[in-house]
């Protein structure tokens, strides 16, 4: 019956993002003076200009763009024109930059390809190996559409050998049917020390934060939880970011996961993200602006602390998968 439940809330969601799609959904500021572009490119014809005097209506976000109104012109702006902006209507429209994400795709036997359009013919961004989830935004036309770095990504619903949805409303979660999930994307098989370091340490991550539970009323200091990131707990030194740039240090590329976690986080209103911090004013790479969490330095207040306010306990799931990181967060019914 539960397992019904989730799936009707699933079918509702479209409907009301589709009512929301003709009226603003967000009032934001411009940081910058700059064109609004017919379309998503600034290659396109230019429709109008915002300035940081101006306020924005936000119709609609995309992972590296957003489409705007300013007066009588609508178009659209790359995201870090804008600062964040404040919803309109709080009681149904979701935090600035916050997916809510609809199913969890398992690869078929076969495996997957993540493609750039909904065309077989077009290029493939990621494999998924046999087996692999991944969370899904929505389906289109019979593509499973995903996040994948700042763009969309579209993988053929056939190609899928299951595709379960998520819990709109947690209370209804179960053991098997997510009331959240995130995927982000990672590079595996490198040389390069970093980069392969970043691999190693997002796996020991992921081994460390799979099937642990988060009781109700709990609260989770990242750092304090997962860490220290040492070679005694199979860390290894990666990527990490430090006043003068990118370096390395312990435990580097742990902040993919936290940022991972983080999307999961934003989605769900009985978890209160009590304290984060980006990785600097244009976030990172793999995730869309605004929506990272850094972690690794609590002494220089680089941290993620979240607490349950649910009045259920909470379950990680968490899985490095050859390149294709996913997580997910469980209502525990017993």
């Amino acid at each position: 019956m539960k397992k019904l439940l989730c799936l009707l809330l699933v079918l509702l969601l479209p409907l009301t993002s589709a009512l929301a799609a003709n009226q603003p959904l967000y009032s934001a500021t411009a940081k910058i003076t700059g064109p609004i572009y017919a379309e998503m490119s600034r290659e396109s014809a230019q429709v109008g200009r915002i300035n940081p005097a101006y306020s924005v209506d936000v119709y609609e976000i995309f992972p590296e763009w957003l489409y705007v109104g300013v007066g009588q012109a609508k178009g659209y702006v790359p995201r870090h024109y804008l600062s964040a902006g404040k919803a309109l209507d709080k009681q149904n429209t979701p935090p600035w930059g916050v997916v809510f994400y609809q199913y969890v795709g398992t690869a078929g036997a076969n495996g997957a390809g993540i493609h750039s359009d909904m065309d077989e013919s077009s290029s493939v961004l990621v494999p998924l190996d046999p087996g692999a989830k991944v969370s899904v935004i929505d389906l289109v036309d019979g593509w499973a559409r995903v996040a994948y770095y700042r763009q969309y990504g579209y993988i053929n619903s056939n190609e899928l050998s299951e595709l379960l949805p998520v819990c709109a409303d947690a209370a209804a979660g179960t053991d098997y049917a997510p009331i959240a999930t995130f995927t982000s994307y990672y590079v595996v098989g490198s040389e390069d020390v970093g980069v392969h370091g970043k691999e190693i340490n997002i796996g020991v991550n992921c081994r460390d934060m799979n099937g642990r539970v988060i009781a109700s009323g709990e609260t989770i200091d990242y750092d304090s939880y997962f860490g220290p990131y040492l070679p005694s707990k199979d860390y290894v030194k990666g990527p990490v970011l430090l006043d003068y740039g990118w370096g390395l240090g312990p435990g580097g590329g742990v902040c993919q996961v936290s940022s991972t976690l983080y999307n999961v986080l934003a989605q769900l209103p009985g978890v209160n993200v009590i304290y984060h911090t980006s990785h600097g004013s244009n976030g990172i790479a793999y995730l869309p602006l605004d929506m990272d969490a850094a972690v690794g330095n609590p002494d220089h207040a680089i941290d993620l602390i979240f607490r349950n306010e649910y009045p259920f306990a909470l379950r990680f799931e968490a899985l490095a998968q050859n390149g294709t990181l996913f997580l997910a967060l469980y209502r525990v019914t017993e």
